[in-house]
């Protein structure tokens, strides 16, 4: 028998409840934008970020914004694709650099990226009742592994998780999905429209956020009927989402480099990392992997804070809650079965936040770190388990509170202190490329020879080796290797135009695989990273003949007499 639905004893709490004064809400909007501001800083201290994948998205967005520019030449190689995923930040960027620099356009937007994680936890912070100082905590994360690889759509879609789970859960408490209310229209283009920014943004979040909003609607235990209903709203962006990725499987979608690659992975075992190796990495991946103790203090620092919040204490004796009026107009056995409902609703609503982060949580605990097409996709999880977990931690005890706010403070003061000098440090390692980027001309060939990627601040993450893309994002032409070999990305090369000769034999993953006589025709320029003995060995003899410039750790080769394009 079809039991009827219970109304929760609780109320739902909603962000911007109005027994929050406007005045401290407002406080507590500045104080986290004030300190979301401030987490940016780094940012601006350098030229160019310790970002691997930054500047071949730049280059992207630069192609969108230059498309048109004569001197640049990107009409002749690309072509655009308006409906691909993953396009926002590189729309975003290009659109902003119709009134500022290029590679200021960019960092603008992942400074923004940045900063909008705090107001985005405070909406799920308030939405969860919890105090408004706990959306500090996920600004200790910002900078994590996924920031230093560079994966700038990931960096748009966790402020865009956190408060698209904050409205989604505030939509369906007001929705009544309990009761068995049906959506309003307005409700449905939200989520609908949500769902499609996703789409925008990059393809693992929007299953993350379709697997979120589908638990937000399940733990309110709704009739197979209402669920369905609810989560209609998620059809147009996975079914979208779904024929790109359908799309991608026909002949002559794949460029070859990228063909290549799934082919390989395709062949390789899956590749799992042992539990505890996963559970050892965790300060790496919400911190970033510095050398030395840094990424430990903090590490410590996070998890006393949370102790502190966690360990049980002495509490006031807790209220009787009131029964349920089904419950009360029904006593004895017959009220049981929905009595037992409810209860089980009221219990997966009131920790609904706790089990989507552990069910997060718990994806990147048994996800393989590769596995046939997809790579690192497991590790850009953990930050956002993390930070939607702010919204599960019980409000601070009085005797406590002090201790755990000078913990987080602590934490915060750290990790900014921490980056701001890798960041300056990084400013000398870097520095020279933009003296030489400057003496090129526009539109040309460039390759880089990058043989050393690492920068000292930071382990596993190759942050120099997709620098020469920076020649393409300020000046135009072409680099060897560009982002547009890849299908989900709104920038393609034009049939025949993508070098794949050249990417089968050499790209920048391998500069000793170059041969001058072989490869070096095409390039008016190379930009190389390394030891002048290496820099020797890859020309040979020729280098007599070529025009070498250096500044900082970079040598500009430039090869006055390019046979062609």
């Amino acid at each position: 028998m079809d039991l009827p639905p219970q109304p929760l004893s609780v109320p739902f709490p909603v962000f911007g409840s109005r027994r929050v004064p406007t005045r401290r809400r407002r406080a507590a909007l500045g104080l986290i934008a004030a300190a979301g501001a401030a987490a940016t800083a780094p940012l601006w201290t350098v030229p160019f970020p310790p970002m691997t994948d930054y500047p071949q998205q730049l280059a992207l967005a630069a192609i969108l914004r230059f498309y048109d520019d004569p001197a640049r030449l990107f009409r002749e190689t690309y072509e655009l694709w308006w409906t691909a995923p993953h396009s926002l930040w590189k729309l975003l960027v290009a659109g902003l650099a119709w009134l500022l620099p290029i590679n200021t356009a960019g960092k603008l937007v992942v400074a923004l990226s940045l900063a909008a994680v705090g107001p985005a936890a405070l909406a799920l912070c308030r939405q969860a009742g919890r105090p408004a100082w706990y959306a500090l905590l996920p600004l200790a994360l910002v900078y994590n592994s996924a920031f230093y690889w560079g994966f700038v759509d990931n960096l748009l879609a966790y402020p865009l998780l956190l408060a698209g789970i904050a409205l989604t859960d505030r939509l369906l408490a007001r929705g009544g999905l309990a009761e068995g209310r049906p959506p309003a229209f307005s409700s449905w283009l939200l989520l609908a429209g949500f769902t499609l920014l996703f789409y925008e943004v990059h393809l693992q979040f929007l299953v993350i956020f379709a697997a979120s909003v589908g638990w937000l609607a399940v733990v309110r235990l709704p009739r197979p009927g209402r669920l369905l209903l609810w989560l209609s709203p998620l059809l147009p962006g996975l079914l979208l989402a779904a024929a790109v990725l359908g799309a991608s499987t026909r002949p002559g979608v794949l460029s070859g480099y990228e063909a290549r690659m799934r082919s390989f992975l395709d062949s390789v075992p899956v590749h799992r990392l042992p539990l505890s190796e996963k559970l050892a990495r965790l300060p790496d991946l919400l911190f970033g992997d510095h050398p030395g103790p840094v990424r430990l203090v903090l590490a410590a620092l996070l998890a006393g804070t949370l102790l502190v919040l966690l360990l049980p204490g002495r509490r006031a004796a807790p209220s009787r809650l009131p029964a349920s009026p089904a419950a009360a107009s029904s006593p004895g056995p017959a009220a049981a079965g929905p009595s037992r409902l409810g209860a089980a609703r009221e219990l997966l609503v009131r920790g609904r936040f706790a089990s989507l982060a552990g069910w997060l949580g718990l994806a990147y605990l048994l996800l393989p770190e590769v596995s046939h097409s997809y790579v690192l996709v497991a590790e850009r999880l953990v930050p956002a388990a993390a930070m939607v977990a702010v919204a599960a931690l019980p409000p601070a005890r009085p005797g406590r509170r002090r201790l755990a706010a000078a913990l987080l403070a602590g934490l915060l003061v750290l990790q900014l202190g921490a980056t701001l000098t890798a960041f300056l440090r990084f400013g000398g390692e870097s520095a020279g490329l933009a003296e030489l980027l400057a003496t090129t001309e526009p539109g040309q060939n460039l390759a880089g020879l990058i043989y050393d990627r690492y920068a000292a601040g930071w382990r596993h993450a190759p942050v120099l080796l997709h620098f020469p893309a920076y020649y393409q994002a300020l000046k135009g032409g072409r680099v060897l290797f560009s982002f547009a070999v890849f299908y989900h990305f709104p920038v393609r090369f034009r049939p025949g135009q993508g070098w794949d000769d050249l990417l089968a034999e050499w790209d920048d993953w391998n500069p000793r695989h170059f041969s001058f006589p072989r490869h070096g025709a095409r390039f008016r320029y190379f930009l190389v990273r390394g030891e002048a003995r290496q820099l020797a060995a890859a020309f040979g003899p020729y280098l007599a003949g070529l025009r070498v410039r250096s500044a900082g750790g970079w040598y500009l080769v430039e090869n006055p007499r390019p046979a062609r394009r």
